[in-house]
């Protein structure tokens, strides 16, 4: 029996890359008013990351400035997170770029939102986006659709077991007195 060809959504999903013709086909099709698909997350977000600002879309409606600039310190990340739940909003999706995403990751983990930290390669498959209100709405647009995998992120307690490991193996190497400095939590 003969295998049916994966259609440009399916292969989005299960991250394949794309060629030319199957993006502009994407972009068309999300772009429309209605494109066909199953909404997965209704009260999701998505966030554009960088270094001096980080950019915030919610669903139409549910604000009335549904597009949001927030600074990277760490008042303006609690901010970012009160403003999310009140627009009723569970889900998260934010690019890992670079370092800057850590710091927003746990402030929004510990406002009990679901983070789903995405390689940006997934969301920069389709092309289309120019600027950073583009992007985050872009994010939001595929989060809704499912069309974005998180990328794994170990849970707290082996966070800290490896960042404790990786300093015991530093300390070891430089064969000092102050190897007692590094203790497990």
């Amino acid at each position: 029996m003969a295998q049916r060809e994966l259609s440009t959504f399916e292969r989005l999903q299960r991250g394949q890359k794309l060629n030319r013709k199957q993006r502009r086909e994407g972009e068309r099709r999300l772009n429309a008013a209605d494109p066909g698909l199953e909404i997965v997350n209704r009260d999701a977000a998505g966030m554009d990351v960088g270094n001096e600002s980080h950019y915030v879309a919610v669903p139409p409606g549910r604000d009335e400035q549904p597009v949001r600039e927030f600074g990277s310190w760490t008042a303006a990340l609690e901010d970012m997170a009160q403003w999310l739940l009140a627009c009723r909003i569970r889900a998260v999706a934010l690019q890992s770029t670079g370092v800057y995403w850590m710091a927003l990751y746990d402030v929004l983990q510990r406002y009990g939102l679901e983070v789903n930290l995405v390689d940006a390669r997934g969301a920069k498959n389709v092309l289309g986006r120019k600027t950073d209100v583009q992007e985050c709405q872009w994010i939001l647009k595929l989060h809704t659709y499912g069309l974005l995998r998180a990328c794994f992120f170990p849970p707290l307690r082996s966070t800290k077991c490896v960042r404790c490991g990786g300093c015991a193996i530093k300390m070891s190497k430089r064969r000092g007195g102050r190897s007692n400095t590094c203790r497990r939590p």
